[in-house]
């Protein structure tokens, strides 16, 4: 599949992301929450609670931001996103590697995507018209999810935390690889690093991959 990455950054970025509504700021201090509630885990939280805990508090910001402007939320099949009806965008959270946020390298997830990712990608694939209808890769269903249409485009918020930053770009994924995680990117909205107060650390975050709870009805 031929490249078609365009990457925005500085000014540029501030208009692109007045064009989807939003500002750079409000969401820098998304992803100083996060990075908050990640350095308030002690060695006696659980493993995963760090990464658990950042996400959480990065979906809770975001919303918070977005909801008074009209956005709504959805955890359909514990997928949580803001929707965006007007401009028909879904915008997620996900844990980046360390090409997260620097132009002229392309950024993976670090963990496993589930299948509302996997189809929100296909979606993408499909409205960009990368493919022919009958090229597009074949996907499991996302049973009862009705929230999020295969007419919106899903963009995902990317954090890295670095040893003395946290970068950060807000970009619409193009494919994923055989790992599951998101390779290839159409677009790239590069925001301003957060930097991190005291005293330079090393952070190791576990991968969490997508949940999916399969409920069913007791017969």
């Amino acid at each position: 599949m031929e490249s078609v990455e365009s990457v925005f950054a500085g000014g540029d970025a501030a208009d692109r992301l007045a064009s989807l509504g939003l500002e750079s700021e409000p969401l820098r201090e998304v992803v100083r929450r996060s990075f908050h509630a990640f350095i308030s885990c002690s060695p006696n939280h659980p493993p995963l609670a760090r990464g658990i805990w950042a996400w959480a508090e990065a979906v809770r910001g975001l919303r918070e931001y977005t909801l008074p402007k009209g956005l709504r939320r959805s955890d359909q099949n514990n997928y949580s996103v803001v929707i965006d009806e007007d401009r028909r965008i879904v915008i997620a959270v996900a844990t980046g590697d360390e090409a997260t946020g620097i132009a002229g390298l392309t950024p993976s997830t670090r963990a496993v995507k589930g299948n509302s990712v996997l189809l929100a990608v296909v979606a993408n694939q499909a409205q960009l018209s990368l493919f022919s209808a009958d090229e597009l890769p074949t996907t499991p269903q996302m049973a009862g999810n009705d929230d999020v249409r295969e007419d919106m485009a899903t963009w995902i918020l990317l954090i890295h935390r670095a040893t003395n930053e946290v970068r950060c770009e807000l970009s619409l994924p193009l494919s994923m690889g055989t790992d599951g995680r998101i390779n290839a990117w159409h677009e790239r909205i590069i925001l301003d690093a957060v930097p991190v107060d005291g005293e330079p650390m090393d952070i190791v975050v576990p991968d969490v991959p997508d949940i999916n709870v399969d409920v069913q009805r007791r017969a």
